[in-house]
């Protein structure tokens, strides 16, 4: 009985996702090669890639307000990382919901999760990569649960 319920309730969904409504509404480095809504796309192939100092920020809109426990960040050279939310209509005000410091990978796509507090239902997410482990990071995925 506990298995079929368990096979029966739905999936979280992933609303960063690209096909979610998922949206990067901006990021503080731009390369044309590697644009920033490769992040939601759900491959991790490709990527988004920094291109100045740290920290790096990256702000995308949620396709719905949703409840996160948890942001999962592919990428290379990431070291430290840290979320803020906003559940506001527009993306003003942002409270730190996680922060965490990551291995270093030795520059292979890795995928990390970052445990998040939100106390409230969020339609942004704020992505700020506050150091590296070399000059430059890349986000290949950004994920939320």
């Amino acid at each position: 009985l506990k298995l079929e319920a368990l096979a029966s309730s739905p999936a979280m969904t992933d609303w960063a996702l690209k096909s979610n409504g998922g949206k990067v509404l901006m990021t503080t480095s731009l390369d044309e090669r590697y644009p920033p809504e490769n992040m939601l796309d759900g491959h991790e192939q490709s990527y988004w890639i920094s291109t100045g100092l740290y920290p790096q920020e990256v702000l995308v809109e949620l396709g719905q307000k949703a409840s996160l426990r948890n942001v999962k960040i592919t990428g290379t050279f990431l070291k430290e990382v840290r979320l803020e939310g906003c559940s506001e209509d527009t993306p003003v005000n942002f409270k730190v919901i996680g922060e965490s410091a990551l291995p270093d990978a030795k520059g292979k796509i890795s995928t990390n999760d970052v445990k998040a507090k939100a106390d409230v239902d969020l339609k942004y997410l704020k992505v700020i990569i506050t150091s590296g482990w070399f000059d430059f990071a890349s986000v290949h995925k950004i994920s939320v649960s």
